[in-house]
């Protein structure tokens, strides 16, 4: 662009394209997954908190030969992630026997087309 050229001047706009435009601007931006999964977060975070405030007395826990005292969460937490590890650990474990065998079928056809 030359110095020595005019600077064109924005065209004004009435107040209905004002508006029409502001909203297009607000339609592009406005993210509504992003909230929910903002809004999910929070709620979230606050059935955690309500989960820990509520569940903060002592339980005596009995083993064999001795016992102890620990807060109503760490047992419940203990569990949750003693039954995520058992869950994983078993998918796992037919995943594996599923695909052995399938290797085991396809073998013993190929034996048999020998």
């Amino acid at each position: 662009m030359n110095e020595n050229e005019p600077k064109q001047a924005p065209e004004p706009l009435d107040k209905a394209a004002e508006k029409r435009k502001h909203g297009a601007e607000f339609e592009e931006t406005w993210q509504p997954q992003l909230w929910s999964k903002i809004i999910l977060l929070v709620l979230l975070v606050g059935y955690g908190i309500a989960l820990v405030v509520a569940n903060s007395a002592k339980v005596k826990i009995s083993f064999l030969v001795t016992s102890i005292k620990v807060s109503e969460i760490w047992l419940i937490l203990l569990c949750f992630v003693i039954g995520l590890a058992s869950g994983v650990l078993v998918s796992q474990m037919y995943r594996h026997r599923k695909v052995e065998r399938a290797r085991l079928k396809q073998q013993a056809e190929q034996a048999q087309k020998q």
